[in-house]
């Protein structure tokens, strides 16, 4: 069995293992692999030439205590069924690490299937969130509807939460429409209100019932959005939100972080972070 960082060659085997163990549509596959796929920044592990075990590391910056960082997104941890309970993920994700270390960046982060999952490698919790269900008897305030908002009013939402909300991505108009072309692999609509012309929020959703994401400059705009996505989709809906949201919902951890040489304090100070890949 060999270990090593992936390279160009790799991505055939690494899109089919994910499609695999995730169960994913190849229409997201394809479309991580084609804009997110960075194998200089991820590992696997090899039965001969046969790839079983991989994990993924995508560059991104972070708001953290009020500095922009370089940190390293992990996602795509994955290992075939019949090469499971062998330390294979332990060891990819330390090899992974080490390399990010080596290589400037201020912290790993990851968005754990299990809270204890990680912690042998060092990641804690970092940044919280809430989980907000809609309510078809809410009475709302009166905005303004708009299903095609360009992407700078949709941006404009998003680096506002940035200003105070630590642990999210940066984004640019190029990254938001890399992060919308890949909702748009499942389906996702998006919706935004405005008071005026000024757009107070969003939200991004498919009618299978999923809520991509939800960000607004207010508890009514919020509430106002999840309620109506939830009527177009005809079905209860719920998202993942900052804590001070002002809507009542249950308090969760959101994502976890090994950090290098004290870049910032953990768990980060109203911290929150919607994970896009």
């Amino acid at each position: 069995m060999i270990m090593r960082k992936l390279n160009a060659g790799d991505r055939t085997q690494a899109e089919v293992t994910w499609r695999e163990v995730f169960e994913e549509p190849r229409a997201f596959t394809e479309y991580y692999f084609n804009v997110r796929f960075y194998p200089e920044h991820s590992f696997g592990a090899f039965d001969g030439d046969r790839l079983i075990a991989m994990t993924l590391g995508r560059p991104t910056v972070i708001r953290a205590e009020g500095r922009d960082l370089p940190a390293l997104l992990i996602a795509g941890v994955s290992t075939q069924p019949e090469y499971r309970g062998r330390g294979l993920m332990h060891d990819l994700v330390s090899r992974q690490i080490a390399h990010a270390k080596e290589n400037g960046f201020a912290c790993c982060y990851l968005h754990p299937v299990s809270e204890t999952l990680y912690a042998s490698l060092g990641f804690r919790n970092g940044t919280d969130a809430l989980i907000i269900r809609s309510d078809p008897n809410r009475v709302h305030s009166s905005f303004k509807w708009k299903e095609n908002a360009s992407n700078r009013d949709l941006l404009s939402v998003y680096n506002a939460l940035l200003l105070s909300h630590d642990g999210m991505q940066l984004r640019d108009e190029a990254e938001l429409t890399a992060v919308f072309s890949d909702y748009a692999t499942d389906h996702a609509q998006t919706l935004a209100v405005y008071s005026g012309s000024q757009p107070m929020g969003y939200v991004c959703y498919s009618q299978e019932g999923s809520v991509f994401e939800l960000f607004a400059l207010s508890e009514s705009a919020y509430e106002t959005l999840l309620d109506e996505a939830a009527k177009r989709a005809g079905r209860e809906l719920k998202a993942i939100v900052p804590v001070d949201c002002g809507v009542i919902g249950e308090r969760v951890y959101s994502m976890q972080y090994l950090v290098f040489n004290d870049s910032f304090q953990l768990p980060l100070k109203n911290g929150f972070c919607r994970l896009a890949y």
